[in-house]
């Protein structure tokens, strides 16, 4: 896809990421948050994930993809529909845009087969491709497992390491964005950074928080579940979404505005997801 400027000035994409807490907790009440954030932020592509296919009658047969879309009118470009550890559940990152017609590719950054303990979802990268003026622009997103299944992430992570270099050999920005589960004094985050040539944006002594968005709304939804784990009330949030970039010396292409969004629009204490979303402007220099 080659992006187009009616007034004849340098292209530039509005791209966003977030993990929206898929079909779980009080998803009805939500899902009209989630819309309202994403029509103030106006994305031209939208990566998502625990996005998962529709399982409750009051689905109507829609995954949350679909329901994304017909709240926002973005189109579903590429969705993983991966299965879960419920036999009734799937659940995969998605890829949500303007324009239908985007380069995409899959890449499952490990299994079950050889890792014993994977978590409830399988860690997928899905990767879009964009063309700005004759500039590459590769954009990778992932979700990979959360910090307590150590050898599920440092799979995921290693896997992460050798896919990255190869799809972004003729980029001339790579951007890797997504729920990455990995905190800012993470060893396996400045590992993974190291071996690809990342760098974080902002700084990640400066970058915010991600998640929980809410202390007492990530309580509620793990004692309505009956699991442990309750967060302290005055506990901090950390980062744990990630914006990671790599460019050429000489790259065209410019990161020139980055954010999060996910807090403006609530109902009491009920946010549209336990993430914050992370966004970026990327344009021609």
């Amino acid at each position: 896809m080659t992006p187009r400027s009616a007034s004849g000035a340098p292209p530039k994409l509005r791209i966003a990421c977030w993990n929206i807490w898929g079909f779980s907790w009080e998803w009805p009440r939500r899902r009209p948050l989630v819309a309202a954030e994403l029509a103030g932020l106006k994305p031209d592509a939208l990566f998502l994930h625990e996005t998962r296919s529709a399982s409750r009658p009051w689905e109507n047969g829609q995954s949350t993809p679909a329901q994304v879309a017909a709240d926002s009118g973005l189109i579903v470009v590429d969705w993983i529909d991966a299965p879960t550890t419920h036999p009734g559940s799937r659940m995969g990152p998605a890829l949500l845009a303007g324009e239908p017609h985007i380069e995409t590719s899959r890449h499952q950054l490990a299994d079950r087969r050889s890792v014993a303990d994977l978590g409830f979802h399988e860690p997928w990268l899905l990767t879009a491709r964009w063309d700005l003026n004759g500039a590459c622009l590769v954009v990778a997103s992932t979700h990979l497992p959360m910090q307590g299944l150590r050898n599920a992430q440092q799979a995921a992570v290693d896997r992460l390491a050798e896919v990255l270099p190869p799809l972004c050999a003729d980029a001339d920005l790579l951007v890797l964005i997504g729920d990455l589960n990995l905190a800012p004094l993470s060893s396996k985050l400045y590992a993974l950074m190291q071996a690809v040539g990342l760098k974080s944006v902002p700084s990640l002594r400066n970058a915010p928080p991600t998640w929980p968005t809410s202390n007492t709304m990530y309580n509620r939804q793990i004692m309505d579940a009956g699991l442990s784990g309750l967060l302290h009330p005055e506990a901090p949030p950390i980062r744990i979404d990630h914006l990671l970039v790599r460019a050429g010396a000489h790259s065209p292409l410019k990161i020139v505005a980055e954010g999060r969004f996910g807090t403006a629009h609530r109902n009491g204490d009920l946010y549209a997801s336990d993430h914050w979303g992370l966004w970026f402007d990327v344009a021609v220099a």
